[in-house]
């Protein structure tokens, strides 16, 4: 015999101390019994009292406790066999990182629709054991089959085109590295489900093509792209606004080349399908999936301890009811005289029915739990709260499970976070959005990221001026992908021009400063007292009075800045009147402009709370000796440091001479 809990016996010992209580109890009340009445009217005083009873009843109640703590201790004896079989599917994702999936003719682009796409199709294999391949000039196992599909989630997410340093697109290395891996599993039939935008066809493909139909591999090939192609941006953060270009300096355009996957889906009784911006439809690769054989691990015979525990509960129980039944008096009392001459057991017996009868209600009421309205959260937007908004959109988006919901939801929590001058949130918000099927809501979604993504740079342009280059780059990038999907949006062009004239002007200035300093320290390596020490400083004077003459054109750009916010005001109080029909329809998630009634109050309250925004910003905090300012710029900085560390790291010269 063995315990599962064995620590809980050495409550036993408590056993024998309450016997010696006892002892003391009934000595003691021998004793004060003597004390109070005489000898000769003792029987007659004290009548029906059995001392044998009482100790009866006792020696019952510490056997049924024993029998408690026995039961607690979990005792088992006995050996229980059990023959386990494991039933699931081999299935090899391969996902191509190139630098060629970097293109974004398909929203946002190629590489991240490849990785929402894979995440689909791993929630349709549930039970099956799946792993994870990354390729480009060359392949590798990021993640080997197995049923933690978390942990295949977190290799997908992992997953840029740094993941592979050697350029090129080659499927066949892929193809080899999915069977080597096959081989090493007992089932019959094998999946494996490739997402590239295609290749040129050799010799390689074809040899591996073959070999995997004779090995019954089938092959689910998915086309990530268009005909029409588009150009690759360059990765690298200093050449922002850049592409791709060939050895001949040429820029690069790839386009969807799909006749290699169609021969490699048709060789091996697959089926090739287009990832464009539609999700990928997880009904067809389901179905398609079915086919495969189930594979039947070798069975497994457990043996497991038979657990006894309800044996030694059971006699406690009955041992308890019966020194219950048995009265300490030695005459026999009916029903209505027990509960008269003990009322505190008779109500202790209701109170424990009436919780026994109402438990299903209990676990009804504790099952009811709130949830957070949408409707709440739209009209704390709408009546101006924006930082409760905020807050209720957060949980709405943490409690939805639904895609496109979730998504509405977060632009919502993103419109909300960019009135509280949020940005980061706002991003991340709109980001979020992006995920959405709804080229509408992808839109708005591209809008708000460049409109936040302004406000935040001209917020830091004073104290840092690069990053603010940076994030006007960026939504400029977002104001075009916005006009693909709305060419004909005027006030989206007005918009992006503005942008970009702030950011050209940006760049000319930092331009000269950067000539101005070094010909600062040129001056300053002259003889002292020279005639050309006097030209150098009229050179600094002169850039003080450009340095004048770009304060005035700033103070143009405000007005500009001014007739911006104006003109995005219109925009969405236009939108939210042909959309629902007023404010009170306006749907959940959208920008509104303000009143005019309150167009003074709301600029006191707008300059107010950005100044208390930029104080907290701003404060250092007293334990890490930093501002959030601080902190968020050395974040970036580092995180820039380790992207652009990986971007420069040494690359493998590709096979073919393509490095994309």
């Amino acid at each position: 015999m063995t315990f599962l809990a064995p620590k809980l016996l050495y409550i036993l010992f408590a056993l024998p101390l309450l016997v010696v209580l006892k002892l003391w109890d009934d000595r003691r009340s021998r004793r004060v019994l003597n004390d109070f009445t005489a000898p000769r009217l003792r029987e007659s005083l004290v009548s029906g009292a059995s001392r044998h009873r009482s100790w009866l009843i006792f020696a019952l109640q510490i056997l049924a406790l024993g029998c408690f703590i026995f039961a607690l201790a979990r005792p088992r004896w006995g050996e229980d066999k059990i023959v386990q079989q494991e039933f699931g599917r081999n299935v090899i994702i391969a996902i191509d990182t190139s630098r060629s999936m970097l293109a974004n003719d398909i929203i946002p682009d190629r590489i991240t629709r490849a990785k929402l796409a894979a995440q689909d199709v791993l929630a349709a294999l549930k039970t099956d054991r799946v792993g994870l391949i990354a390729f480009a000039g060359n392949s590798y196992l990021q993640a080997p089959l197995t049923t933690d599909h978390d942990a295949v989630i977190e290799a997908i997410e992992s997953l840029d085109f740094t993941s592979v340093p050697r350029g090129g697109s080659e499927i066949g290395r892929a193809l080899k590295l999915a069977m080597e891996t096959f081989e090493k599993s007992p089932a019959k039939n094998h999946g494996l489900i490739l997402f590239s935008d295609g290749g040129e066809p050799d010799i390689q493909i074809t040899e591996y093509t073959k070999q995997a139909a004779k090995k019954n591999v089938l092959i689910l090939t998915v086309g990530v792209g268009t005909e029409a192609g588009a150009l690759i941006p360059d990765p690298d953060p200093e050449r922002g606004g850049e592409y791709v270009r060939d050895n001949k300096g040429n820029v690069v355009k790839t386009r969807l080349e799909p006749k290699v996957l169609q021969e490699i889906a048709t060789a091996t009784r697959g089926r090739y399908l287009k990832l464009g911006s539609q999700p990928l439809a997880t009904g067809v690769v389901k179905d398609l999936l079915s086919a495969l054989q189930a594979q039947t691990n070798a069975a497994k015979e457990l043996v497991k301890p038979i657990e006894r525990f309800y044996w030694p509960l059971t006699l406690g129980m009955l041992l308890l009811i019966t020194a219950w039944l048995i009265h300490p008096s030695s005459r026999m009392k009916t029903a209505s005289t027990i509960l008269a001459s003990h009322p505190k057991k008779a109500i202790a017996m209701l109170f424990i029915g009436s919780l026994c009868g109402n438990n299903s209600a209990l676990a009804a009421f504790n099952s009811k739990k709130g949830n957070t309205d949408p409707s709440e959260a739209h009209k704390a937007y709408t009546d101006g709260e924006f930082d409760h908004a905020t807050k209720l959109y957060e949980k709405l988006v943490q409690q939805t499970n639904s895609g496109d919901r979730k998504q509405q939801l977060a632009f919502g929590l993103a419109a909300s976070a960019h009135q509280i001058r949020d940005y980061d949130k706002a991003i991340g918000g709109f980001s979020q959005a992006l995920e959405s099927t709804d080229t509408s809501l992808q839109n708005q979604a591209h809008r708000g990221i460049a409109h936040s993504l302004y406000d935040q740079g001209d917020r830091a342009l004073t104290k840092q001026p690069k990053f603010t280059l940076k994030a006007w780059r960026d939504s400029v990038k977002h104001f075009d992908a916005a006009l693909k999907i709305d060419p004909e949006n005027k006030e989206v062009k007005e918009n992006r021009e503005f942008v970009k004239k702030r950011l050209d002007e940006l760049q000319k200035q930092m331009d000269q400063q950067e000539q101005q300093g070094k010909k600062g320290q040129k001056g300053k390596k002259g003889d002292k007292g020279k005639k050309g020490e006097k030209g150098e400083k009229g050179e600094g004077e002169e850039g003080e009075e450009e340095g004048e003459n770009g304060d005035e054109e700033g103070d143009g750009d405000g007005d500009d800045d001014k007739s911006r916010k104006e003109s995005l005001g219109k925009q969405e109080e236009k939108e939210g009147n042909e959309g629902q029909g007023g404010k009170e329809q306006q749907p959940e998630g959208k920008l509104q402009a303000g009143k005019e009634g309150d167009e003074e109050s709301q600029e006191a309250r707008e300059r107010r709370e950005q100044r208390e925004a930029e104080m907290a910003e701003n404060h250092e905090n007293e334990a890490t000796g930093f501002s959030r300012n601080q902190a968020r710029s050395f974040l970036r900085t580092y995180a820039d440091d380790q992207k652009k560390a990986m971007i420069l790291r040494p690359r493998d010269a590709p096979v073919n001479g393509k490095d994309w």
